[in-house]
């Protein structure tokens, strides 16, 4: 039989039978040694008898399976991959497979045709510190975590997309900007509490600019999340905060071949894709249900104006004389008052373009700007 080789096992059975063909084995010995019925003893050397040395292998040997995949199919899904999906892991590929050509591939398969054509991305190292895992929460609205990635997300731009995940649910809200600013996360925290509500905890890392040991009681967005009642907690190792860190990993391998395949090349076509793509493709995939259906975001106050949260607010010291000064330039202030408020702090609420307005004690001031007069000429 050409290209036919006995394995160990496969020899000795071919042994023990021709043996016990000839009749220089006893039957008991040969059922001991091959550990087997007295039936299929029988049925071996019945075998033996018709076929010679053939009857060792099974009769479906190099029978191609009913199931087995065309080859056609083979080389069609591995030019696709290599042509318009090379950087898409297997799990992604398999399902862009299912929805273009309609067909359900094995996972294995897949991976095996993948590895052909050496598309298949090299594992992850797993860390070896041992975690230990920690309950959801049981309720949505009770715990969000937030952080930005900065990657090169599209068009070859490295940009950060900031997002925010629900303990209890895993849902997900993220919008892209140039940079992980005090700006840019007050208008993502603005467009989430206006889209969900006011929820109880935000956890996120120690970066300045969310308030952490750098700038401590100093952070804009802290100060802002206290005006609206949320208490900010911080993460003490990117472990802490595995959930969304393992978001990023997965939007990155995601997200990224989908954003290039759409031709993406603004922030604003990115984030337009992202509000599809998250509540129609992604949530759906990820989201789990909560313990508690009953969600924890609060409805906002009546009255309640989230841009006079979500901004920039500085202080100034009034002068004797009732002025401020503001980018360098000298404002009087030109409302009524019935008592002097010199010496006393003003508020200035600087918007996401730069301009801005002065509040004392919670009221909107008007303010004039003192003319500094010319010298005269010598």
């Amino acid at each position: 039989m050409e290209g036919f080789v006995l394995r160990t096992r496969d020899q000795l059975k071919l042994e023990v039978i021709c043996k016990v063909y000839d009749g220089r084995m006893n039957r008991k010995e040969a059922q001991r040694l091959l550990n087997i019925s007295e039936r299929t003893l029988r049925r071996y050397v019945k075998k033996y008898s018709i076929d010679g040395i053939k009857f060792i292998k099974h009769g479906n040997f190099r029978r191609a399976p009913k199931n087995k995949t065309s080859e056609d199919l083979r080389k069609l899904v591995q030019k696709i991959a290599q042509e318009k999906y090379y950087d898409f892991n297997m799990t992604h590929l398999k399902e862009k497979i299912l929805e273009e050509l309609g067909v359900r591939i094995n996972y294995e398969t897949l991976r095996k045709w993948c590895h052909e054509i050496n598309l298949v991305k090299k594992a992850k190292r797993r860390r070896t510190k041992p975690r230990f895992n920690r309950p959801r929460m049981t309720q949505e609205g009770l715990f969000e975590q937030m952080d930005g990635s900065h990657h090169y997300w599209f068009g070859g731009r490295f940009l950060c997309l900031l997002a925010i995940i629900d303990d209890a649910t895993s849902e997900v809200y993220a919008r892209f900007y140039e940079g992980e600013t005090s700006l840019a996360c007050m208008d993502f925290l603005n467009r989430f509490v206006a889209k969900k509500g006011r929820f109880k905890v935000l956890y996120t890392d120690r970066a300045g600019v969310y308030g952490g040991i750098k700038r401590e009681h100093f952070s804009q967005v802290e100060r802002a999340l206290g005006e609206l009642g949320t208490q900010v907690i911080y993460a003490h190792s990117p472990e802490a905060k595995g959930r969304i860190e393992r978001l990023f990993s997965t939007l990155q391998d995601r997200l990224v071949p989908e954003m290039r395949l759409q031709g993406i090349s603004t922030i604003e076509e990115a984030n337009e894709y992202l509000e599809r793509y998250l509540p129609n493709v992604h949530n759906p995939n990820y989201m789990v249900q909560a313990q508690n259906p009953i969600s924890g975001f609060e409805a906002l106050p009546t009255g309640c104006d989230l841009n006079q949260i979500f901004c920039m607010k500085e202080y100034r010291v009034v002068g004797k004389d009732h002025t401020i000064s503001v980018d360098a330039l000298k404002w009087m202030i030109s409302d009524p008052l019935k008592h002097s408020i010199a010496r006393q702090l003003m508020e200035i609420r600087f918007d996401k373009y730069g301009k801005w307005e002065a509040y004392f004690a919670g009221r909107k001031i008007k303010l004039t700007l003192v003319q500094k007069l010319k010298k005269a000429a010598a």
